[in-house]
């Protein structure tokens, strides 16, 4: 019996430490196809938001860096850091092209996420700058920003209000934001539910997703993001998505959107992994 429990014991303490990590790097590509007037435009990419293609934001390049060992104990394995409240800083680059526009874009991005310790508080921060570029006419750039501040009330439940904006030769903005995100269980699955609204002067954004988890390594999901603007037609797509865990430490992840950008149909595609230590 003694040695029946020192097993147990001895492989529970193995798969923590295999999962284990405090840094995490992740990559995303993308394909994005757009009718135009003249039929359609190709984008290819890394990373999908600041890099101006459609769809839910993820960065083409990123890594982080949590201030302690991320363990999750028995959360899904993409949700780890959320469930362990891991404060980090972290870095991402982005890029998009799109040869019939002769259109390059490139975006830097650092950030910081912090959750105050001994308390149910949260704050975040991340500046980024992007750069776009058209054969024959000047380099223009463009600083984005956001901060927030939030609070969980309850176990996995973060709600958090902030502050994002641009500035650029031509205008800048600062607009209010609210955000939700909040992880439970449906039955004996871990569902994990997220929201955020942006309002602006000139136009509005609002993005709402669902993952479900299979398991702890295997979660499907969907999108909606929708952002209404003065004057043109609103911009909506909606996203599918998967991933998988392989490994404690290793993720594949992948991804379809639709739906239309300023009055043009549009479809993507994005694929990606994760690799943590």
């Amino acid at each position: 019996m003694k040695k029946l429990v020192l097993t147990a014991v001895i492989s529970a303490l193995s798969l923590n430490a295999a999962y284990a990590y405090q840094v995490e790097l992740n990559g995303n590509a993308t394909y994005e196809n757009v009718d135009t007037s003249n039929g359609s435009t190709d984008f290819f990419g890394l990373g999908t938001g600041n890099s101006g293609i459609q769809g839910k934001d993820k960065p083409g390049i990123q890594g982080i860096y949590y201030f302690k060992n991320v363990t999750g104990n028995n959360a899904p394995l993409a949700e780890g850091a959320f469930t362990d409240r891991a404060s980090n800083v972290n870095a991402s680059y982005s890029y998009a092209k799109d040869d019939d526009l002769k259109l390059r874009l490139n975006n830097f991005n650092v950030g910081g996420e912090f959750y105050i310790p001994n308390s149910d508080f949260y704050a975040s921060a991340n500046i980024g700058r992007t750069y776009a570029k058209v054969k024959g006419f000047k380099q223009v750039g463009e600083t984005d920003y956001a901060a927030e501040v939030g609070l969980l009330p309850i176990t996995n439940l973060l709600v958090a209000v902030g502050v994002a904006g641009f500035d650029n030769q031509s205008d800048s903005e600062t607009d209010p934001t609210i955000r939700a995100k909040y992880l439970t269980k449906i039955g004996s699955n871990d569902v994990n539910f997220e929201g955020r609204a942006r309002f602006g002067n000139h136009d509005d954004n609002y993005d709402v997703s669902a993952d479900y988890y299979l398991d702890r390594t295997l979660s499907i999901g969907a999108s909606y993001d929708l952002t209404t603007a003065d004057h043109v037609d609103n911009t909506y797509s909606i996203g599918l998505n998967a991933r998988k865990f392989i490994q404690s430490n290793i993720s594949i992840q992948g991804g379809l959107n639709a739906g239309q950008y300023v009055g043009n149909n549009d479809f993507g595609v994005n694929v990606g992994g994760t690799y943590r230590f």
